[in-house]
């Protein structure tokens, strides 16, 4: 089964002020390809908490694309993938504040939520923290840098299911009572949709 992972890093607390995105493709329980790019915030203010946590100034994004400059790769490199987040409510949330504030239209994207897998999968561990996960799985890890973020989030979802068929995968979730959700307001640009006209959905 293929899946990518996304993880944002932000300058302050309002979710239009993503200053980093990664993304990791996964086949087959293997990165077989990731994307990576700091962003300059339409929220600007860099909260001195937030500087602390991932390490980006303003000063390293000065020169960096806008938001709505890099979402066709984005959009390009997710396809028509499942996409997962470690605390998906967090992520899908910026992704649908950037698009609203840029008044880009809402692609009909399917996503997971591995905070919620893996309380479900994993009730064993002291918490369901990405850097605790790895941990205990051994992933090589540097917390808070979003394309690290984004591969070991695509590692615990392989290690919550590591079947490769995706109808297999859909119907062992939805087995535990996890269902993936669907991002929806819009439609997605022609491109991707030509891509997906007529494939069944499994979500």
């Amino acid at each position: 089964m293929r899946y990518v992972a996304i993880d944002f890093e932000t300058a302050n607390n309002e979710p239009v002020s993503a200053c980093s995105v990664g993304l990791a493709k996964m086949e087959n329980g293997r990165v077989v390809d990731t994307y990576y790019s700091l962003i300059k915030p339409a929220s600007s203010y860099f909260s001195p908490f937030n500087i602390s946590i991932h390490g980006i100034y303003p000063e390293d994004v000065e020169a960096s694309p806008l938001f709505r400059e890099i979402w066709p790769d984005i959009l390009m490199f997710i396809d028509d993938d499942l996409l997962i987040a470690h605390n998906a409510p967090f992520d899908i949330g910026i992704v649908k504040a950037l698009l609203a504030y840029y008044g880009l239209a809402v692609p009909p994207l399917h996503y997971a939520d591995t905070v919620r897998i893996s309380r479900i999968v994993f009730p064993f561990l002291a918490n369901h923290k990405l850097t605790t996960i790895s941990r205990h799985f051994g992933f090589d890890y540097t917390a808070h840098h979003a394309l690290d973020d984004a591969v070991n989030c695509a590692k615990v979802f392989h290690a919550a299911c590591d079947l490769q068929d995706e109808q297999e995968v859909v119907d062992y979730f939805l087995s535990l009572g996890i269902r993936f959700h669907r991002m929806t307001g819009g439609y997605a640009p022609e491109k991707v949709i030509k891509k997906t006209q007529g494939a069944p959905s499994l979500f």
